[in-house]
């Protein structure tokens, strides 16, 4: 991984130092909306699951310092690109240096492993494939039309990590589960990728939106969408669950159609905000999903 470059941009004149909302920026750089929401699925799972509140909350504190550290490991990766397209992010704004980042990575990837072992051996074996998911991601993969697989894989990792960390086992059904998980990671996938087109065609950076374009780009997202929420609902309505798991599950269909609608914007804030509101309506209905599953007992086997 390259950390500086050789190029006239990396001599730069001193910056003032930062004030209090410009050290608040540097905060941008473990990425926490979307480390706290992983880590917030990551223990509302373990509790479906059937863990304690302790259990859920170790659970989900290793999952805030693995994706803190994968986010950090991005904005390392990228800093000579982030000069181009991300001047405002921390590292190229000046906001944290380099080497405060790399100490920034290796605590938080240290004390996710940490927490993640506390609880069970299986969990901390998932943590670490999750880690070097990410990092496959960052180093290797990002800023190329194949940048979405790692992207959904670790999607998909997040009710495993969680659910064996509060079991130890996985149930059969998670043979179903995890593809769901696997299509919602490229949902989010190809909505990020929305987000940083105009970015990324300045930079000259390849993936599955400049490959395909805005507009298929949004078809393709919209179509992933349709088929996760009409799976989830029909499988949920051929299970029986209860009504107010559908409600959680409508509201998350909501959430993540006014995500597609707001993904239709040429504005890197608006699409950014588009991503969020997507992700957010994913875990909910994730979670209305699985909690439905779950009360009726379609999760309790092997």
């Amino acid at each position: 991984m390259r950390l500086s470059t050789s190029d006239p941009a990396s001599f730069e004149l001193p910056r003032p130092r930062p004030g209090p909302a410009g050290r608040l920026g540097g905060l941008r750089l473990v990425h926490p909306f979307p480390s706290a929401l992983n880590a917030a699925a990551a223990g509302l799972i373990a509790v479906i699951a059937g863990a304690d509140g302790v259990v859920a909350a170790r659970l989900a504190l290793a999952m805030l310092g693995l994706q803190f550290a994968i986010g950090t490991a991005n904005d390392l990766a990228d800093t000579a690109r982030d000069r181009i397209g991300h001047p405002w992010k921390p590292i190229p704004a000046g906001l944290v240096r380099t080497r405060a980042a790399q100490i920034v990575f290796t605590l938080c990837a240290g004390s996710g492993m940490a927490l993640a072992a506390s609880v069970r051996v299986e969990s901390l074996a998932v943590g670490a494939i999750g880690l070097a998911d990410g990092l496959l991601y960052d180093l290797r993969l990002k800023g190329t039309p194949m940048s979405w697989l790692p992207f959904a894989a670790g999607v998909a990792l997040l009710p495993v990590f969680a659910w064996v960390g509060a079991t130890g086992s996985l149930p059969v059904v998670f043979f179903g589960i995890v593809p769901m998980a696997l299509l919602a990671g490229a949902i989010l996938a190809t909505t990020n990728a929305l987000a940083d087109l105009e970015s990324d065609r300045a930079a000259d950076t390849a993936s599955v939106a400049t490959k395909l374009g805005r507009r298929r780009t949004l078809a393709l997202n919209g179509l992933l969408l349709i088929a996760l929420q009409v799976i989830a609902g029909v499988t949920s309505v051929a299970a029986k669950t209860s009504f107010a798991w559908l409600l959680a599950e409508l509201a998350g269909a909501a959430l993540g159609g006014l995500g597609f609608w707001l993904a239709r914007s040429r504005d890197e804030h608006t699409a950014r905000l588009a991503w969020e509101i997507q992700a957010l309506g994913i875990l909910v209905t994730g979670v209305g999903w699985l909690a439905g599953l779950a009360s009726v007992g379609l999760l309790s086997g092997r």
